[in-house]
């Protein structure tokens, strides 16, 4: 008897877990003519339907363009050069959001891109190189390889802000971080070389 409520209690514990998930990921697509568009793919189920519901009107998936990105394929970007070089010492994580609505939100209505390990906006450091999966990793931890930081474009499609930095939880969904910049420390340090005077 113990065996099958133990059964009966692990099969709701897993259906429990699964049956709210929530994805976002970043890709190509090839369109018709053979050009390729980046895309962000977002996938729900269970009790996250209402969000792909909201983004495109599909309670399972959905696809959105991302815009052309202006001067992200360079090395005149100051935001994309602290992001792909030193992201951990330039932001930090300030909170994990609650609910995922504002997240949906900002997919559906603000102009962006997603940036991933592998992103060909990436010419400061090896793509998918050892050192930017550690600077992803001091902030999404073991899941660095999936992690995603989204940017926001201006009026002209520059970037101009990390938005969220997007990591896959233990059970492969998603969850938003909002960030900040770190802010340098403040008031006098101790010298780390001692002083000596003499007064002869």
């Amino acid at each position: 008897m113990k065996a099958i409520v133990k059964a009966i209690f692990f099969s709701i514990l897993f259906h429990s877990l699964f049956a709210g998930a929530f994805v976002v990921e970043s890709g190509y697509l090839q369109q018709d003519d053979g050009q390729y568009i980046k895309a962000t793919k977002v996938t729900c189920d269970g009790g996250t339907k209402q969000y792909c519901q909201a983004l495109c009107q599909n309670g399972s998936s959905c696809q959105r363009i991302e815009p052309y990105c202006r001067n992200c394929a360079g090395t005149s970007s100051p935001l994309l050069r602290q992001l792909f070089t030193e992201i951990s010492r330039f932001y930090k994580i300030k909170r994990e959001l609650p609910d995922r609505a504002p997240l949906v939100q900002y997919l559906a209505t603000e102009k962006y891109v997603l940036l991933d390990v592998k992103s060909v906006f990436n010419y400061y450091t090896p793509v998918g190189g050892e050192s930017f999966l550690k600077e992803l990793g001091a902030l999404c931890g073991k899941q660095a390889e999936t992690a995603l930081l989204a940017v926001r474009l201006d009026q002209v499609n520059q970037p101009i802000e990390l938005s969220y930095v997007l990591c896959r939880n233990n059970i492969g969904q998603t969850t938003a971080f909002e960030v900040e910049p770190r802010k340098p420390e403040l008031g006098q340090q101790p010298l780390s070389t001692p002083l000596f005077f003499n007064l002869n």
